[in-house]
């Protein structure tokens, strides 16, 4: 009977030991995170809702001329751009794509989503030589268990807009 309860305690104490924080990094964890890359991301309608990214919308805006500005560089729309699921930022510019709704949008990115970004802006120019800044804040931060932590603010022409998707009415 001791030779049985000396064993379950030698396996107990061995299950035990094994467990333990193995240092690894952010916070002490093995967990591997896959951040999303930022993309800015835009709807335009008209007053009555019109999707004016749809080329079968009457008065559609001829999307191959609408451009992106940033960080001094012009970024024509690719209309032909593909898609990906891939979770690293790949940088494409401009370019249009449809929402899971239908809706059609112009997406300018991808920019890295593990770092913090300060007043960053995207000047959308659209074919009648207008235009409308898109800017954010996003600040990144590892939590000390290990898990990200992201805060976000998006603005449309200097005014606060609610989430992500930037909605402009021409």
């Amino acid at each position: 009977m001791k030779r049985i309860a000396f064993l379950l305690l030698a396996i107990h104490v061995t299950m035990l030991s094994g467990c333990k924080k193995d240092g690894g990094t952010n916070g002490g964890t093995t967990k591997i995170w896959d951040i999303n890359p930022v993309t800015v991301s835009v709807t335009a309608t008209d007053a009555q809702g019109n999707d004016l990214l749809n080329p079968q919308t009457p008065g559609a805006l001829e999307v191959g001329k609408i451009k992106a500005l940033y960080k001094g560089e012009e970024y024509a729309c690719d209309e032909n751009q593909m898609t990906s699921k891939a979770v690293l930022p790949r940088f494409y510019g401009l370019k249009t794509e449809k929402s899971a709704l239908g809706t059609c949008l112009l997406r300018f990115g991808e920019l890295n989503g593990a770092q913090s970004y300060m007043n960053e802006s995207v000047t959308i120019i659209w074919p009648n030589g207008s235009s409308d800044q898109i800017s954010f804040n996003r600040d990144f931060r590892w939590k000390a268990n290990g898990d990200p932590e992201i805060k976000e603010k998006w603005f449309l022409n200097s005014s606060e807009v609610s989430g992500k998707l930037v909605k402009i009415i021409k």
